[in-house]
C-alpha cells in the first residue's frame, strides 16, 4: 500500500469522527491534534483502535508519544513503517 493511500484513509477516518476537522480547509498535518484541541485522550484511543484494526498492526504504548504519534504526518509515517515490515 502506498503512503498516500494510508494518508487518505486516515484523514477520512479522522474527519468522519471529528466534525470540526471536517470543516477545516487546511488540516494541520505537522501539528498535534491534541494540542490544537481537535482530539482528546478518547480520540487518541479510538484512532489507535482504528489503525490497529484497519492495517492489522500493533501500536505499542511507547509509540504513543508526540515524537512518534503527535501529528497526522507522524501517524502516517508510523503506520507505513509498520505495514512495510509485514
Amino acid at each position: 500500500m502506498k503512503k498516500e493511500k494510508v494518508f487518505d484513509l486516515l484523514i477520512t477516518y479522522l474527519k468522519k469522527g471529528n466534525p470540526s476537522l471536517d470543516k477545516i480547509k487546511d488540516i494541520p498535518m505537522d501539528k498535534s491534534l491534541v494540542e490544537l484541541g481537535y482530539m482528546d485522550s478518547f480520540g487518541v484511543i479510538d484512532t489507535v483502535t482504528f489503525i490497529e484494526n484497519k492495517w492489522k498492526i500493533k501500536i505499542e504504548d511507547e509509540e504513543l508519544t508526540k515524537e512518534k504519534f503527535g501529528s497526522i504526518n507522524k501517524m502516517v509515517n508510523l503506520i507505513y513503517h509498520k505495514i512495510s515490515k509485514k
